[in-house]
């Protein structure tokens, strides 16, 4: 967690960089707003990604969150998810 802008992207994507081989991940992405932005640089690392927009997805959005998350572990069955939260809530 942390603002807007505080590096939450980035650090996952170091994460994703240190991923074990074999291990597959994917990445659930809460945006602030209408238009995804991190979804391209997280997919770009061979990972699946999920994105939410729209505000906060322990506040406004927790049933949008709770059915993207059980959509995408269904989907992919990965052996970790990331969570990005939009950092809406820090400010």
């Amino acid at each position: 967690s942390g603002p807007l802008s505080s590096g939450k992207s980035t650090a996952i994507l170091s994460l994703l960089k240190q991923r074990p081989q074999g291990e597959k991940w994917a990445v659930l992405i809460n945006e602030s707003g209408d238009v995804g932005i991190d979804g391209t640089a997280l997919s770009a690392m061979g990972v699946p990604v999920r994105e939410i927009a729209g505000g906060c997805a322990c506040c406004a959005n927790g049933v949008v969150f709770r059915a993207a998350l059980i959509q995408l572990v269904a989907r992919e069955r990965p052996s970790r998810v990331l969570v990005e939260p939009s950092g809406i809530g820090e400010t």
